[in-house]
């Protein structure tokens, strides 16, 4: 079956350093769904590609959250 991919971008606030955008790449990957990440450092920013119906930018943005990271859907 043909999974409909999308494509999304969050706005991350508290990201200073390596160590920060690593965490919030692997919180970003963990989500079940996910098929790929981009996270900026100096855009506070992540872009992230999900399969449709398996995963929302919202369920993203809250497991950022839950690390200790502001995130919202851009």
């Amino acid at each position: 079956m043909f999974e409909k991919k999308l494509n999304a971008t969050l706005s991350v606030e508290g990201m200073h350093c390596n160590h920060c955008k690593a965490r919030v790449e692997n919180a970003i990957k963990s989500v079940k769904g996910v098929k790929a990440v981009t996270v900026s450092l100096e855009g506070a920013s992540a872009e992230f590609v999900y399969a449709e119906g398996k995963t929302t930018p919202e369920a993203v943005a809250e497991a950022v959250t839950a690390i200790g990271f502001a995130a919202k859907v851009k």
